[in-house]
């Protein structure tokens, strides 16, 4: 039997939206805090709510975003939230104090959330079931590349402290991305569309959700804290080249690592993968070479990557059809989650325990991310009772 194409129509399109909105979001999220707090003249608290509010947007987002997907379809809910997202990139520019980036910030959230449910879903929805590992991999390559540069263009674009062309190329990334969403097949028409059962949270992708929300709680502190740990260590010029190192990991990971978890299962790779990260994990605590930071980047990358590809597919596997949003959305809301807690948690212990203790202790948390995706998950793989891979 011949296999099913994945560069369809709409696996290219939203692989290239995903790209834009990635690109976007790490801009803004990696140059937020210093904008925020110089620009307002505010402590750093202040300001670092004005980028976790934004985590907190795409939560309220994605708890509902199953109910704007059945009211718009999935393609106008890219539409509409990309269009929404374009205006409120360029409207960063006029906020006028604290409160009304936050506000900002907050709808901007929302539209991220549910443009970023709606497009997985499509994507999910395009790609042969037989070769949803595979799919899933290479669609998250667009996710690998955009994280890459997008912290990259946020630091290059405001060496001089000025954040202007940082919107500007926001609002660029989010102005394409709508574009994009354009060109989208459109979907059933109404009276096709299946009725959809009801419910927020989908319980079949909650198990491999805690997972995730306790691995990138772990990895959280690393996103958020990497800049100040550089300068910490005497390693700060090594650090600005960190991402790119885990983001070359991760783009790789993802072209080649599907094909395995399709035909052999996702313990095949989870469990080793886990490892990995740990260790890379020990060496980023405790390193003061340049070069073993970023060998720990490139080593915790596969991980990352793999727990955000297999993730999604594991929860579709397990999801009737009609349940995909929901059980995508799941599964995004506990990473958001993590994201949401993690920064503030770890930057209680970095204040108490200083950056090298708290990274050993995130190594830990990580450890129980691996038992808990075993006991959860990979111990019903190994006994039957899941089937391992794509369906």
């Amino acid at each position: 039997m011949k296999k099913r194409t994945l560069l369809s129509r709409d696996f290219v399109i939203c692989s290239m939206i995903a790209f834009f909105y990635i690109m976007m979001f790490f801009m803004t999220y990696t140059g937020m805090t210093a904008y925020v707090r110089d620009e307002f003249q505010t402590d750093s608290m202040i300001a670092a709510i004005a980028v976790s509010i934004f985590i907190v947007g795409d939560l309220i987002a994605r708890l509902f975003s199953n109910r704007i997907i059945d009211k718009l379809g999935l393609k106008m809910t890219v539409v509409a939230s990309l269009l929404v997202s374009s205006i409120l990139s360029i409207m960063y520019l006029a906020a006028w104090d604290v409160a009304s980036m936050c506000l900002l910030r907050l709808v901007h959230g929302m539209a991220y959330g549910a443009m970023g449910t709606a497009v997985n879903t499509k994507v999910s929805l395009s790609i042969p079931s037989e070769r949803m590992g595979e799919g899933m991999g290479y669609f998250m390559m667009s996710v690998s590349i955009g994280s890459a540069l997008g912290p990259m263009a946020c630091m290059m674009l405001s060496e001089d402290g000025v954040f202007t062309d940082v919107f500007l190329l926001g609002f660029a990334m989010s102005l394409m991305g709508f574009v994009c969403s354009l060109f989208l097949t459109k979907d059933a028409p109404a009276g096709e569309r299946q009725e959809r059962p009801k419910g927020l949270v989908e319980r079949s992708a909650i198990p491999i959700s805690v997972v995730a929300l306790v691995f990138f709680f772990s990895y959280s502190g690393v996103l958020s804290f990497i800049s100040s740990y550089g300068n910490e260590i005497g390693l700060a010029e090594f650090a600005t080249f960190f991402f790119v190192a885990l983001s070359v990991s991760t783009l790789v990971s993802r072209m080649f690592l599907g094909k395995i978890y399709d035909t052999r299962g996702e313990n095949a790779l989870m469990i080793p993968s886990f490892l990995l990260f740990i260790l890379g994990m020990a060496i980023f605590a405790t390193t003061d070479n340049g070069w073993l930071l970023l060998l720990s980047g490139a080593m915790m990358g596969v991980n990352v990557a793999l727990m955000l590809s297999i993730g999604n597919a594991v929860v579709i596997k397990l999801t009737k059809r009609d349940r995909v949003a929901v059980a995508i959305s799941t599964f995004n809301i506990f990473v958001d989650l993590a994201y949401v807690i993690g920064p503030i948690v770890i930057g209680m212990l970095i204040d108490d325990m200083g950056y090298r203790d708290s990274y050993m202790a995130m190594a830990a948390v990580a450890t129980i991310s691996l038992i808990l995706y075993y006991v959860l998950h990979g111990r019903l793989v190994t006994a039957g009772k899941i089937p391992k891979g794509s369906f």
